[in-house]
């Protein structure tokens, strides 16, 4: 690997991160006690991985956790019983964990033969991986919230579905339409 192509790449992920932070600012909807569909923000974070492999995939989308968190803060200072134990567990589960999950997407799509399959199943496993994050987060922390007459596991999954699929979703029908413009090519790092 000559000098040049990691510094490339990490340009590269820097502004994927930069443009994926700037995108999760534009909502198309958002719930009362955070989690949120934006117009493609995760796609860039998961383009990294899939260029670039694992390894740069998990850095950018690290990087991009650590930008929700910031963006995010108003919503974790909602947590009904503030102590640091749970504002790290929230900080841990809505934030690092389920966003660098992300960074995995590319791993999981590169040990298909088929481009397709490949990129639907690394979109729709980090992103079930990012829904269990919230689900967790959602009984653990955010508990407190659920209305009466619910279950709090039914409710987090209730919740956080209502977000995170469609998000899911969004990013992963814009990954399988970049990847047949061959002219693009967006996949080949």
């Amino acid at each position: 690997m000559s000098l040049h192509k990691p510094t490339r790449i990490l340009t590269e992920s820097a502004a994927c991160v930069t443009l994926a932070a700037v995108l999760s600012l534009f909502t198309l909807f958002r719930m009362p006690l955070g989690g949120s569909v934006t117009p493609f923000a995760t796609l860039p974070v998961i383009l990294i991985g899939m260029r670039h492999g694992a390894k740069w995939g998990i850095g950018g989308a690290l990087a991009f956790s650590l930008t929700q968190v910031l963006f995010g803060m108003s919503d974790v200072m909602a947590i009904p019983v503030m102590n640091l134990g749970y504002l790290a567990l929230c900080i841990l589960l809505d934030y690092v964990l389920a966003f660098t999950l992300l960074g995995l997407a590319g791993a999981i799509a590169q040990r298909s033969k088929n481009r397709s399959a490949g990129i639907t199943a690394g979109v729709l496993i980090t992103g079930s991986g990012r829904l269990l994050c919230s689900f967790l987060s959602g009984i653990v922390v955010w508990g407190p919230f659920t209305p009466d007459g619910w279950h709090v596991a039914y409710y987090s999954l209730a919740y956080n579905a209502a977000w995170c699929l469609p998000d899911t979703l969004i990013t992963l029908i814009a990954l399988l339409m970049l990847s047949r413009v061959p002219a693009l090519d967006v996949f080949r790092g």
